[in-house]
């Protein structure tokens, strides 16, 4: 467990070298926890991790984002669906990985949303989440006219208040498609955010600095 400096109680009567041995435990610890992040990026893969038994890669469609329900994940233990808890170190270094490990972990899309909210750029997250909500769903009918229009008017449409960044061709062929929706019809689009994604904000969530503030319980 990281231990860190601004955690443990004040006291006024901590003798200075009591403080000094607290800075050098606080540092070491943050030494071992970078180290162990660069050894995980290098590898690409859980070799050495703990609860790697009996958990495999989650399963991905034809635009490589995994595919899940929307509510449970194969990856997520109890303490993991816990919005009030901090994450693991071995959460942070998974999701250092790829961008996959974050989209599949309930805490990994809650920091990632909260850090893409700061940067004022939440659009695509929320445009992919909401179509793979839609997915999950499976409406018919009226009923998914309703919610394609719903997304239509808040990502795609001129005048849509969260509108992403598609070219023009593909935006033409769903605005056609909004009379008569299907469910893949947003298929080449979420996989467009994905990759904006992926270049982009997510380059800068997985910063060592990032991650040392998300452990902190200031991310």
């Amino acid at each position: 467990m990281v231990v860190l400096v601004s955690q443990l109680p004040s006291n006024s009567t901590t003798s200075h070298s009591t403080r000094i041995v607290q800075a050098d435990q606080f540092d070491f610890m943050k030494k071992k926890f970078l180290g162990t992040i660069r050894r995980g990026a290098s590898r690409g893969i859980l070799d050495d991790c703990p609860d790697k038994k009996g958990t495999s890669e989650p399963e991905v469609d034809e635009m490589g984002v995994p595919i899940w329900d929307g509510c449970t994940k194969p990856n997520a233990t109890k303490s993991d669906k816990k919005p009030g808890k901090k994450p693991s170190m071995e959460q942070c270094r998974r999701w250092q990985e790829r961008l996959e490990n974050v989209l599949d972990d309930p805490k990994g899309e809650q920091h990632f949303l909260l850090f893409l909210k700061r940067e004022y750029c939440s659009e695509n997250f929320e445009f992919w989440k909401d179509v793979k909500q839609l997915k999950r769903k499976k409406p018919q009918g009226e009923r998914l006219k309703k919610d394609v229009k719903e997304i239509y008017n808040n990502y795609i449409g001129e005048s849509a208040s969260k509108q992403i960044n598609v070219n023009g061709k593909l935006k033409v062929a769903i605005t056609e498609a909004v009379n008569d929706p299907y469910l893949e019809m947003f298929d080449d689009a979420q996989k467009h955010v994905v990759q904006l994604m992926r270049d982009g904000p997510y380059t800068r969530f997985i910063q060592e600095k990032n991650i040392l503030d998300i452990l902190r319980g200031n991310g």
